[in-house]
């Protein structure tokens, strides 16, 4: 059964989910994965909200956001097994995580999205009226485009 998890924020994080989480991000981006230690700072901030997709106990996916400035969250990552992508697993996590992100009294979150692998275009459609800015870059990972989302 595949259920979406919220994780309290806890300087312990890592020791619980981290490893698993640092495996999703290995397996989804390989040589473009998030270093370890990053991932262990920012899982391990009592600021993050951080959210997970487990089938049975095993994390198969994962967001979480950070605080960019007064009333916005910035999503850091966003990663799922590709055994379970393109199932709409990614709609209850980010309710989830926004859900959080209203709770926690955010307006708007940002995000970047890579374009070639047609993540921009899914995140412009489904959030398409609650945009408020966006623009294409050339990022590190190759051509992206920023998203600021009310929320």
């Amino acid at each position: 059964m595949i259920k979406t998890k919220l994780i309290k924020p806890s300087p312990g994080n890592w020791e619980h989910v981290g490893v698993d989480i640092f495996s999703v991000e290995k397996t989804v981006f390989s040589q473009d994965a998030f270093d370890e230690q990053m991932l262990r700072i920012d899982i391990n901030d009592p600021r993050t909200i951080l959210v997970v997709l487990k089938d049975k106990e095993q994390i198969i996916g994962f967001v979480y956001s950070m605080p960019e400035s007064d009333g916005v969250a910035r999503i850091v990552d966003v990663a799922i097994l590709p055994a379970f992508q393109h199932k709409g697993y990614i709609s209850s996590l980010m309710c989830m995580l926004e859900n959080e992100m209203i709770k926690q009294c955010y307006e708007y979150f940002t995000e970047d999205a890579m374009v070639e692998n047609g993540y921009a275009e899914k995140i412009l459609k489904h959030y398409e009226s609650r945009i408020v800015e966006t623009h294409e870059f050339e990022g590190d990972y190759g051509k992206q485009r920023y998203f600021k989302i009310r929320l």
